[in-house]
């Protein structure tokens, strides 16, 4: 269960963010969203979130799509999002809105969000998207040049594992 303090907190930061510069906000946002986070203790969630990067433009390559950056806004709305998913598993927000109200900046013009839970690693979380068309289409969309990846731990939910990728083309 979310903590109402802490979700309040994220929704003051995001209205901070849209007043101050956006990549000096994203920064810090995800540096006080990390802190507040939980992992497993074995991990390495910035490992895993470059993995995730890493196999996910292996996957582009096959099909001729450039490779994907990574961008710490992105991370940083992924992170809101991946904190919220044990609380709502949707790409509608547990405050009833859609995932791209959690985007910290305006900058772009294509997003995309691929959700995941209960994968482990990130090669499980890669191949699941992979055999899923809708997750395997944004993951190889020509479209998209941006990528924001999040893994979140919570024992105590529903799928423990949570995965987020946010896309901006």
């Amino acid at each position: 269960m979310i903590d109402v303090k802490k979700f309040l907190a994220v929704v003051a930061i995001i209205f901070f963010v849209a007043a101050v510069n956006a990549t000096a906000s994203a920064q810090k946002i995800v540096a006080t969203q990390i802190s507040t986070a939980r992992w497993s203790k074995d991990v390495d969630p910035k490992k895993f979130a470059a993995e995730v990067l890493r196999l996910t433009n292996v996957e582009r390559a096959k099909v001729g799509a450039q490779p994907l950056k990574a961008s710490k806004d992105l991370t940083a709305s992924a992170l809101i999002r991946a904190m919220e998913l044990p609380q709502k598993f949707s790409h509608t927000r547990p405050n009833g809105y859609n995932f791209d109200s959690a985007f910290v900046t305006g900058k772009g013009h294509v997003i995309g969000e691929n959700l995941a839970g209960g994968q482990k690693t990130p090669q499980e979380v890669v191949q699941a998207w992979m055999d899923s068309p809708g997750h395997r289409k944004n993951m190889l969309s020509k479209n998209f040049s941006e990528l924001g990846v999040v893994y979140y731990y919570q024992p105590n939910s529903k799928y423990k594992h949570y995965w987020v990728q946010h896309f901006r083309g």
